[in-house]
């Protein structure tokens, strides 16, 4: 895209699909295809506009181009510029999880737009994206209140998209809730994909709680490990380190339950954070 001011003084922008307005001249002559052509507003001549902005799809391979040549690529929004060999990006690039590139250039930066509060920054190390800070994954923003049963019943759903975690990565979750003071049992459960329960809470004789998990990838997408009998996940405990085989390169739903040991009582999940480092 260029732009320039015209002689009112009005800046005009131009490219691909808005390309700059020419004006011919009658009886304008020049060599066309080994042709003598004669230009008139009648038979203007041919006007061949180059384009600078690319889609990801259309992108010229760096090689047939010059080395220097910068394109705007619409589909990452960012600046390149051929190195004679690939594209180099000159800024940061914008992209949703699903539609990241493939390959991660090293030392090329892109922000998620869909991941965290206000998108998250990624830097690619040759092969994959890596995150540059923790993310914000999750915050409930009201709170679910469960009586009247004595059913597992979910208070709240949320879904990990595929390869988010990583290999090394960290998933904390934060519950906080509230019960009916007395001695009846109140349960509330982390689960993964429906069937692996990653954490449980029993609370009685209190007015509320608030826990900690932290869910560890352990040089693996596909092996997890995490302390157990801790509510508030930090601290001493006699129990071994519990252990998963949950599969994060796909998606992970992440289902929070509580139950109550007498429907008369009262559950509130009054808040849940997710945080992925």
């Amino acid at each position: 895209m260029s732009a320039f001011l015209d002689e009112t003084g009005t800046l005009i922008t131009v490219d691909h699909s808005n390309p700059l307005p020419v004006a011919l001249v009658a009886g304008f002559t020049s060599l066309n295809d080994g042709e003598l052509k004669t230009a008139s507003y009648a038979n203007p001549l041919p006007v061949t506009v180059v384009t600078t902005d690319y889609t990801e799809a259309e992108l010229p391979d760096a090689d047939d181009v010059a080395v220097g040549t910068e394109v705007f690529n619409t589909t990452y929004q960012v600046n390149m510029r051929s190195n004679g060999t690939s594209w180099e990006w000159l800024g940061i690039g914008k992209s949703t999880w699903a539609d990241k590139p493939a390959i991660a250039p090293l030392g090329q930066i892109i922000c998620i737009t869909d991941v965290g509060e206000n998108g998250s920054l990624w830097r690619g190390d040759g092969t994959k994206w890596v995150r540059l800070h923790s993310i914000k994954f999750y915050d409930l923003s009201a709170a679910f209140v469960l009586t009247g049963t004595t059913l597992a019943t979910t208070l709240a759903t949320i879904t990990i998209p595929a390869g988010l975690i990583g290999a090394n990565g960290k998933v904390k979750f934060y519950p906080l809730w509230s019960n009916t003071n007395n001695a009846n049992t109140k349960t509330l459960r982390v689960v993964l994909n429906g069937a692996t329960t990653v954490y449980t809470a029993v609370s009685s004789n209190s007015v509320h709680n608030s826990g900690l998990l932290i869910l560890r990838n352990f040089n693996s997408e596909t092996a997890q490990r995490m302390s157990s009998s801790m509510v508030a996940g930090l601290g001493s405990t006699t129990g071994s380190i519990a252990t998963t085989t949950v599969n994060t390169t796909t998606p992970v739903t992440v289902t929070v339950t509580g139950q109550l040991s007498n429907s008369a009582d009262t559950m509130t999940l009054e808040g849940l954070f997710l945080e992925i480092s």
